[in-house]
């Protein structure tokens, strides 16, 4: 892993609705790393036909977990994603059902061998097509699965600032059942400090801090929803980017054109990129709804396609 400072998580799964051990998951970062390593030195002819051989050094071992419990946590997650399923599905009807790691194998004072299988690799190497950039150091020493998520969706909505989540949703993406209360509790607070900690060590260049909105009856009501703030070291960007609302309102405006977890909404903030282009987009997606304009188009998602190609120069691949 020399020399790999960050590496770029596909948004698929960085919203996708799971329940992986934090272990777990830095066995699916280390297997991104790895593609992301080999599609920068180009593809070779064989790099499809052969499962991704990865070998996760001791020191790298006793850097995420310095506890014994670090060979019982691996061998606990190797056997764990062996049995999970992974489906993939072609457009023309094709499909293949695999395990996500095929092998794994602890060598003594030296590193953990793993496979990943090579019908996994096609997969992985056209979702790192659309990217959320982690750094590698963070998402391999924090302790929390619930970090992990939130350090996740922290760079994933970093250019916007901030993001959102009703206890519900929350519940649903981490696949858990617990209650409000102790969601904040657990979940919220244990991922504000661990990330606020590493922020304060100069480990990670970012935190988040979150507020709520509460309603209904009762003292003081309930909590209908959590807003997260985004902060960085580069604290003047962040207080223009988490004011803005003008790509706020762009983002929700794209997510329910497109759908929150399509390509075209990071394809679509590239092509926009200064506030500028933002405002402009903003103010012509605010009068088509205002008219009524967008309500009588048959196929609103190819309209504002079109417009974002021919006015913002987006891409038309």
């Amino acid at each position: 892993m020399a020399g790999i400072e960050t590496f770029k998580q596909t948004n698929a799964i960085t919203g996708a609705r799971y329940d992986y051990t934090t272990t777990e998951k830095r066995l699916v970062y280390l297997s991104l790393i790895e593609v992301m390593k080999t599609v920068q030195d180009g593809i070779t002819d064989d790099f499809f036909r052969r499962d991704l051989d990865l070998f996760i050094i001791e020191d790298q071992l006793k850097k995420s977990d310095p506890n014994d419990n670090r060979f019982r946590d691996y061998r606990k997650a190797v056997i764990s994603l062996r049995k999970k399923d992974f489906s993939i599905d072609e457009v023309d009807g094709s499909w293949t059902e695999t395990g996500f790691v095929t092998r794994g194998k602890y060598i003594k004072n030296k590193g953990l061998e793993v496979s990943i299988s090579r019908d996994v690799l096609p997969y992985l190497y056209e979702l790192t097509k659309r990217f959320t950039v982690l750094d590698a150091t963070v998402v391999m020493t924090l302790a929390s699965k619930f970090s992990q998520r939130f350090y996740e969706w922290c760079c994933q909505w970093r250019s916007v600032g901030q993001f959102d989540f009703t206890p519900d949703a929350l519940r649903d993406v981490l696949m858990i059942k617990t209650q409000t209360g102790d969601l904040k509790i657990y979940v919220l607070e244990v991922a504000k400090a661990e990330l606020m900690k590493m922020y304060e060590d100069g480990v990670s260049d970012l935190y988040f801090t979150y507020s709520e909105e509460r309603g209904g009856r009762g003292r003081g009501g309930s909590v209908k929803r959590w807003i997260f703030k985004i902060h960085t070291k580069k604290k003047q960007i962040a207080q223009e980017r988490a004011k803005n609302e003008d790509i706020v309102f762009v983002m929700r405006f794209l997510g329910q054109i497109f759908g929150k977890d399509s390509p075209l909404i990071d394809q679509a903030l590239e092509a926009l990129k200064t506030h500028e282009n933002v405002k402009l987009f903003a103010d012509r997606a605010d009068e088509l709804q205002t008219s009524g304009k967008l309500d009588q188009t048959k196929n609103k998602p190819g309209y504002i396609r079109s417009i974002l190609q021919k006015e913002f120069g987006l891409d038309k691949k």
